[in-house]
């Protein structure tokens, strides 16, 4: 035990050790067919996840985080965006190569420990500078990881290749294996300790928490043991990487008679200072790789595949399935689809981005020069807040939009049963109307009556609708509901909409006909068997076990909406200009640059006439359009609009 150690258990400072930082570095040379080229990849920030080295190389640098499954995410989505950039045919190799396809592990010790020691050593002015006195420590954790390359060789290597399983550097880049961090502008001030390690091919990141937890660990150990004299320093380190050498070039299931007290020392040390339950995984991992070899990286590797050609072809699969299976952003599921969308968007073009509040979807995506802070992937600082109120009450809003001439339903808003039933009786019976709430609901609870409804069917959907605070009752519109998603004051997509339907085939059941179609499509965009779909089926005089027959076609819900499974075909390049124009100003007149707008149209070909009564009928405006959803239609081209958000938003204004 050193001084360093008894003054951090004096000043009960071990429990620092959860606020030690790790990041990855991971670099990337993609491996292409012939005659193809790795996509062009921006460099807007120095700071991004995903920064290109070179024409053919590419560099993942997480943020420096003391989640470690968060560090683990970031490394996810980088890679996943790799992927996706890929030609046909293109990979990612497993395995590590050296310089094109390795991973650093950057750990950074908290600050508050050298502050607290350095207090403690109350050295009154007779001590070392304080910078000298932080590196002496990163110096004694360097000194102690070096001792432990053996045992980390065996407990990381991965490749069985040609007889050694082991990647190491070449003999002048040894110093590699660990290596200070230093201030570029102070290079006698050491900022981190870099440590070499292998890919774990089992692993889609190519690294587990189980292994950072450990490596962790493993500083703060060295932390507690004797410091190398620096007489011995050389010796002692060209020992350590000979032994190490010598373990990587053993057979992966061969037993290393020393390494066992390394382990124990450590194991004893973790019990005295207590371990909790993240810890005891990690440590318990590495436990049974050494008792049991067969259970190491290496020993999987070449027990199930019988070269590491081979053995690279099916990782790299699985971890493309991994990364890539759905529209979803690995490490990023928990986000919004929007946030989702944005940060795909921002990792593909360059930009720096920080996840503020997962739970309110707020970021930070910036450059070296320009910061936005960006909620559920388009509000931002040009979203005027009391616009984003009025756009969320429907009935203020369509009184601002009717007071600048725009067309908009007819209808009342009302809370009160008794008052909705008088004007039913009165206004609204034997017409086709729509009844939904008065606030945003992303389509649910909204009721369209083509044919008349009975009071009986009046009565549910009012209240329905009103637990939501409030109903609005229309005069059903004719035509087809069309979705403008405009960003900057431009409309970048339109598409029609069709309410949630399956097509028979004279064999499936109406719900494997939806169990189908929800296979193709996003979480939010699911078609649902639920009570109202249960209803308009009955209605039909249908059951979820009818089979229909080929080319019938069945709806489940009434109204068109893309949250509650209705169908999209994009008509952007077929729509007259017109209704674009009749859009861009519905979202002008509540001062939304960025904005949803649905219009039920008549005639999407015939030019609009503000004359011509019932042509466009101006139904929602939403301060919040989905990102997503143009991305993936039904029918049509896909467009991308997050791209354009971020050139609208980082252009000089």
């Amino acid at each position: 035990m050193n001084h360093y150690w008894q003054l951090i258990q004096k000043e009960h400072l071990f429990g620092l050790a959860a606020q030690t930082r790790m990041g990855v570095i991971r670099t990337v040379k993609p491996i292409l067919p012939a005659e193809t080229n790795l996509p062009q990849w921006p460099q807007r920030s120095r700071h991004a996840l995903v920064q290109p080295l070179s024409a053919s190389v590419l560099q993942i640098v997480t943020p420096l985080l003391d989640d470690f499954p968060a560090v683990i995410d970031q490394l996810r989505a980088g890679l996943s965006r790799i992927w996706t950039a890929l030609p046909e045919a293109g990979h990612l190799s497993a395995f590590t190569a050296e310089k094109v396809n390795q991973q650093t592990v950057r750990i950074v010790l908290p600050e508050t420990l050298f502050e607290r020691l350095y207090t403690a050593e109350n050295f009154q002015g007779h001590g070392p500078e304080y910078v000298a006195y932080r590196n002496e420590v990163y110096q004694l954790v360097a000194d102690g990881l070096t001792r432990q390359l053996p045992l980390l060789t065996y407990l990381f290597s991965a490749s069985p290749a040609d007889g050694h399983r082991a990647f190491w550097p070449s003999p002048d880049q040894e110093r590699q294996l660990v290596q200070k961090v230093t201030d570029p502008d102070h290079l006698d001030r050491i900022l981190a300790l870099d440590i070499v390690v292998e890919l774990d091919p089992y692993a889609a990141s190519g690294i587990t928490t189980q292994m950072l937890t450990f490596l962790r660990d493993s500083c703060w150990f060295a932390l507690s043991q004797p410091a190398i004299p620096v007489a011995a320093a050389s010796e002692v380190r060209r020992h350590a990487v000979m032994q190490a050498r010598t373990i990587a070039q053993l057979a992966p299931d061969a037993k290393v008679a020393e390494l066992p007290a390394m382990l124990d020392a450590m194991a004893t040390w973790l019990n005295h200072g207590g371990i909790d339950a993240q810890q005891k995984q990690a440590f318990e991992l590495m436990q049974t790789r050494l008792v049991k070899p067969e259970t190491s990286i290496a020993s999987q590797v070449l027990a199930a595949f019988h070269d590491q050609t081979a053995a690279d072809a099916s990782l790299s699969r699985q971890a493309q399935a991994d990364l890539t299976t759905t529209n979803e952003l690995p490490g990023m599921t928990d986000l919004s689809e929007n946030t989702q969308v944005l940060l795909q968007a921002a990792m593909d073009r360059g930009y720096q981005f920080t996840i503020l509040d997962r739970q309110q979807n707020l970021v930070q995506i910036a450059t070296d020069t320009q910061t936005q802070f960006i909620a559920d992937g388009v509000v931002t600082k040009y979203t005027p807040a009391n616009a984003m109120i009025v756009a969320t009450h429907r009935h203020t809003a369509k009184q601002l939009l009717a007071a600048a001439g725009i067309p908009v339903a007819r209808g009342a808003k009302f809370t009160k049963w008794p008052d909705a039933k008088a004007a039913f009786e009165h206004s609204f019976a034997h017409k086709s109307i729509v009844v939904k709430p008065e606030a945003r609901s992303q389509g649910k609870a909204v009721e369209q009556f083509s044919i008349p409804p009975t009071e009986k069917q009046f009565d549910r959907a009012f209240h329905e609708a009103n637990r939501h605070h409030g109903v609005l009752i229309e005069m059903m519109a004719r035509g087809t509901t069309y979705h403008f998603t405009i960003i900057g004051q431009q409309v970048l997509s339109v598409l029609e909409t069709a309410a949630a339907n399956v097509v028979g085939d004279g064999r499936k059941a109406i719900k494997e006909l939806i169990a189908l179609k929800n296979g193709h499509r996003a979480t939010s965009r699911q078609l649902q068997l639920d009570a109202s779909a249960r209803r308009q089926l009955k209605a039909q005089a249908l059951t979820p076990e009818t089979v229909l027959q080929r080319g019938q076609q069945v709806f489940l819900t009434t109204a068109a909406h893309p949250q509650t499974g209705g169908d999209l075909y994009d008509v952007t390049d077929e729509i007259d200009d017109s209704y674009k124009q009749l859009a861009l100003k519905a979202a002008a007149t509540l001062d939304l640059p960025v904005a949803a707008v649905d219009i039920v149209i008549d005639n999407l070909y015939a030019p609009y006439d503000p004359e011509a009564d019932g042509q466009a009928i101006v139904i929602s405006l939403n301060p919040v359009p989905d990102l997503a959803v143009p991305l993936h239609p039904d029918m049509g081209e896909s467009r991308a609009l997050a791209p354009a958000l971020l050139n609208w938003l980082f252009a000089v204004r």
